[in-house]
């Protein structure tokens, strides 16, 4: 006589498999994304590591024009990982005066001092390095400003007995464009007309040229309108 033994040891250990993984499929689920939730959450606030791009930002002289924009930096940054995510979106920067005179091709050096981070994260996140440690300007060697006509005791002031600097005088226009080598484009200040007599309590406009002897650029316009202005008495 046979008697039934049941369901084997395997029969019951593959029903209690499939019990596991198919019931409360919504409960398990909701744990496995509460877990990983707090898993994000707490490495987040670790203390971590990485590398984020680091904007150059140069302060240009007027006379200056650059030819391509400076090429970006990478700093190796310590801090929360997420203050280092926020990095990505605001990242730091290198900001740098460059006065007129400076070469075509200038050569900048950087180090991690140099590098701004944004104030928020100022006292959270520490720049352990950059790379690379310099980085390439380079200008147009023309440049294009505007300065101001002025007199320069050029409009003199006429009568009968005496003839004597104009005092009061107005341009039109009162500002010219300069253009040319950018090195004597920066060395003017201003430019002064040709010498011009003017009767005394004449009010209309005369036209005066331009004096650009000697300054190697090219001055737009080359005339300008001059009248003496009317002071009260």
């Amino acid at each position: 006589m046979i008697i039934s033994q049941g369901p084997g040891r395997d029969e019951r250990w593959r029903s209690a498999l499939r019990s596991a993984v198919t019931e409360r499929l919504g409960l398990k689920a909701t744990a496995l994304l509460l877990a990983i939730l707090l898993w994000v959450i707490v490495s987040a606030r670790q203390p971590t590591q990485g590398y984020v791009r680091v904007k150059v930002v140069p302060a240009l002289d007027s006379s200056l024009v650059l030819l391509d924009p400076p090429s970006a930096l990478e700093a190796l940054v310590a801090g929360r990982a997420v203050d280092i995510v926020k990095l990505y979106a605001e990242p730091p920067s290198v900001h740098r005066r460059i006065d007129g005179d400076v070469p075509d091709t200038l050569v900048l050096d950087v180090t991690p001092a140099d590098v701004r981070l944004p104030a928020e994260f100022a006292n959270d996140v520490r720049i352990l390095d950059v790379q690379p440690r310099s980085v390439t300007l380079r200008f147009g060697s023309r440049a294009t400003r505007r300065v101001p006509v002025m007199s320069a005791d050029r409009i003199l002031v006429k009568d009968s007995l005496s003839t004597s600097a104009a005092r009061h005088v107005d341009f039109d226009p009162a500002t010219v464009l300069i253009t040319g080598p950018r090195r004597a484009v920066r060395r003017i200040a201003t430019v002064h007309p040709f010498s011009l007599s003017i009767a005394r309590g004449d009010t209309i406009r005369h036209v005066a040229d331009l004096d650009t002897t000697g300054l190697g650029v090219r001055v737009v316009p080359s005339q300008v309108k001059v009248q003496l202005r009317r002071v009260p008495r």
